[in-house]
């Protein structure tokens, strides 16, 4: 199943930099909820899974030393015309938090931001794409209730969703320096950027098996335990 990726809303946008949700992908299962008591196990809940790829494109006309670590949030709403809600996710406190990137990492070369290829920098030429682009994946309860948390009911609903990146960024001591070393590539870039808005339409009753746990060998990508 696919979701919608809204054409009319406004591509976050900084400096010369922008960020569009191109396509996302969604999915359904029943979430496994543990309990202290094997025998009064809470009812499982729907649980919906995105993949959504993000596009950051360099409409500059100097390529950009992007930093790739990044925090994500993410906003969401059920309605238009509302402000949008930060989402904390079921697993927020297993998502990265970096400090200021004081010195390169062992595997990046001082004199080059991509070789030897690296998971820490890219480069986006002037006037083209990051390849390849962001792929983020992202759980959310459908129709989840309990004693600690009440979320909405989403089965039959629309729902509105968009992503925020805080990219790492560099100390001026590192920035200034990496400036000079890595002239040749572009420019070092680091801040925040934040998508256009795209809707994943949710079935009244979706189709949906038991979830696979991230720590079952045999299991699927998605996060999908809970209370």
């Amino acid at each position: 199943m696919c979701a919608a990726v809204s054409q009319g809303a406004t591509v976050g946008t900084s400096s010369s930099l922008t960020a569009a949700a191109t396509n996302a992908d969604a999915g359904y299962c029943f979430a496994r909820v543990r309990g202290l008591d094997p025998d009064r196990q809470p009812q499982a809940y729907l649980v919906l899974r995105l993949r959504v790829n993000v596009s950051y494109r360099n409409n500059g006309t100097r390529p950009l030393i992007l930093t790739l670590e990044r925090e994500r949030t993410v906003y969401t709403a059920v309605k238009l015309g509302v402000p949008m809600s930060k989402f904390h996710g079921l697993y927020s406190l297993l998502e990265p938090s970096y400090t200021v990137m004081k010195a390169l990492p062992a595997d990046v070369s001082p004199e080059s931001p991509i070789d030897p290829r690296n998971e820490v920098f890219t480069v986006i030429p002037a006037g083209g794409e990051m390849t390849p682009p962001l792929s983020e994946e992202i759980t959310i309860p459908v129709d989840r209730q309990s004693l600690f948390r009440r979320d909405p009911d989403l089965r039959g609903r629309r729902l509105y969703l968009r992503l925020q990146f805080a990219h790492r960024e560099l100390s001026p001591g590192l920035e200034a320096d990496l400036s000079d070393r890595w002239a040749r590539f572009g420019v070092p870039w680091t801040g925040t950027l934040t998508t256009n808005m795209f809707v994943v339409d949710v079935p009244a009753a979706p189709q949906a098996a038991p979830c696979k746990d991230r720590y079952d060998p045999g299991g699927v990508e998605a996060p999908v335990t809970g209370r």
